[in-house]
């Protein structure tokens, strides 16, 4: 059953990094990339409790309660990616583990234990309040949001980064030059980029996914016993589950089985089980000597504890609602201003904000296309960090693509065909006369309106007499924006040859920057 739940481990991992590949445009039709985010209960049902509507990924994520309710933490011991990651890491970093009769298990003292596993369940108790009082914090903690999120913006860029260095290293070597080229042909046509991407927030994304593989240096899997909250929500299930650890009569209480569990789901006494714990690795079965420690369905299962006291619930509710409140407070609304521009057909801000989990799957597959999409910094606000907006000049909406709707597993971004999707209006360019070719140094350019994908042009020209910069007489064509036709896609903002600031802006209203 171990060699079984590490094939099922490897198969999974492999499975959710083929879907996330696959999350790009074109897209196979029918291909569930985003079946992992709909398959985690955390994020869809706070998504849910915080948008105040049911969500159809919430279906997916039923399956995964009623086998939480069977079969205990399954999940995390033989489907969660990141937990497969994790186990890994720890593999690598402690490769050889000393085990033996009369050695402690594998943990910290057993108060100290105690309260460490209460973490999880705090930290879910407070992201429900907070989801209660429409603030959608739970993506950030979400396992499969944050494997989702360190893929996008950290080890795929770091990835072509590397490969595309080799392949330009490789190509100097003369009898391999026409091989390599090949090859490179091959990987831009179906794998890398055409052009790296550069994501905002790469570099904090970076540091919380590394910090999260670190704390295995404490302990094996210290992110999934003590601070995974969609741990905590499966622990809940798991209760009264079905299938359980029971250990026979004939055990002699050597201490194998404690100092292999990787959960701390076995205490001192080596027969009894935290079953809200164990995450089915079998491998206490394994170790077991007397071969006394079996995996099996029971008939009358009891409840097991879970480590929350009636003070720390409260307490995480205070913590729960502390973080709305803090979340929800605003010097100035970045998306009244004009400054936050979000994917086409987004739900009005508030709704969009209760249903984001700030995945980052919109910005993945947008990375295919246009570029356009970027993880938000502060400048959505402090509840709207790590939400997606449009981010010219870095990329821009390619105007036939509708891939983000079909990826967002809660519906914060609804689903467009094609021909809804170039009617769609995101936002505004307007032009800076301060910047501008025509506007300010009195010669022609066409750059923006040659690549303005509306079938009327939404940029066109008037002709002015003009005084050029260095006091010539000229007449120019300058342009402007028929703000009516405008669906804000941003591509004049990226070709715009202006170096620096850009003489095309987007907003997502009327309003001009000053």
């Amino acid at each position: 059953m171990r060699t079984a739940r590490r094939i099922s481990q490897i198969f999974f991992l492999l499975l959710f990094i083929l879907f996330w590949i696959k999350a790009s445009y074109p897209l196979e039709t029918g291909l569930p990339v985003d079946a992992f985010l709909r398959l985690s209960p955390l994020v869809t049902f706070t998504a849910a409790v915080a948008g105040r509507s049911w969500i159809p990924a919430c279906l997916w994520a039923m399956v995964l309660v009623a086998a939480g309710v069977v079969l205990g933490r399954f999940f995390c011991g033989w489907v969660c990616p990141m937990g497969t990651v994790i186990d890994g890491f720890d593999n690598c970093t402690k490769p050889v583990r000393k085990r033996g009769p009369g050695r402690s298990p594998d943990g910290f003292a057993p108060a100290v234990s105690a309260r460490l596993r209460s973490v999880k369940y705090f930290l879910l108790a407070a992201l429900v309040t907070a989801a209660v009082f429409s603030v959608q914090m739970a993506g950030w903690f979400d396992p499969i949001s944050i494997l989702t999120r360190t893929l996008t913006a950290v080890i795929f860029p770091l990835f072509v980064w590397m490969t595309e260095g080799l392949l330009a290293f490789l190509s100097g070597v003369p009898f391999l030059d026409s091989a390599v080229g090949r090859a490179d042909d091959w990987l831009h046509g179906s794998f890398l980029p055409v052009a790296p991407s550069d994501f905002s927030g790469a570099f904090w994304i970076a540091v919380m996914f590394l910090a999260i593989l670190l704390t295995g240096l404490i302990r094996r899997r210290f992110w999934c016993r003590y601070l995974c909250p969609l741990g905590g929500l499966l622990g809940i299930l798991a209760r009264r589950r079905w299938y359980r650890r029971t250990v026979g009569d004939r055990c002699r209480a050597c201490g194998l089985c404690a100092a292999e569990c990787r959960m701390d789901a076995i205490p001192a006494d080596y027969r009894s089980t935290r079953h809200a714990e164990c995450i089915n690795c079998m491998d206490c079965q394994a170790v077991c000597p007397d071969q006394v420690v079996r995996f099996r369905f029971v008939g009358k299962p009891s409840a097991a504890p879970v480590d929350l006291s009636r003070r720390k619930l409260l307490g995480a509710g205070v913590a729960g609602l502390f973080a709305a409140g803090l979340a929800r407070t605003r010097f100035t609304d970045p998306v009244r201003s004009g400054l936050v521009i979000r994917p086409p057909a987004a739900r009005i801000e508030d709704e969009f904000l209760d249903r984001c989990i700030r995945c980052g799957e919109c910005v993945r597959v947008c990375s295919t296309s246009g570029q356009g999409l970027q993880l938000a910094g502060l400048e959505a606000g402090w509840d709207g960090l790590g939400t997606p907006v449009l981010s010219p000049p870095k990329g821009y909406c390619e105007y036939h693509c509708n891939l983000c709707g079909q990826v967002c597993p809660t519906g914060a971004i609804p689903r467009l065909n094609a021909e809804e999707k170039t009617t769609v209006k995101m936002g505004t360019a307007h032009f800076d006369k301060t910047r501008c070719i025509p506007w300010y140094y009195g010669e022609n350019c066409m750059v923006c309106e040659e690549h303005c994908p509306v079938p009327e042009k939404a940029i066109r020209f008037r002709e002015a007499a003009v005084i050029t910069i260095d006091g010539r007489e000229n007449t120019v064509l300058q342009p402007y924006v028929v703000e009516d036709s405008c669906v804000g896609c941003g591509i004049c903002a990226v070709r715009c040859p202006v170096e620096g600031l850009k003489g095309i802006y987007l907003t997502n209203s009327g309003e001009r920057r000053t």
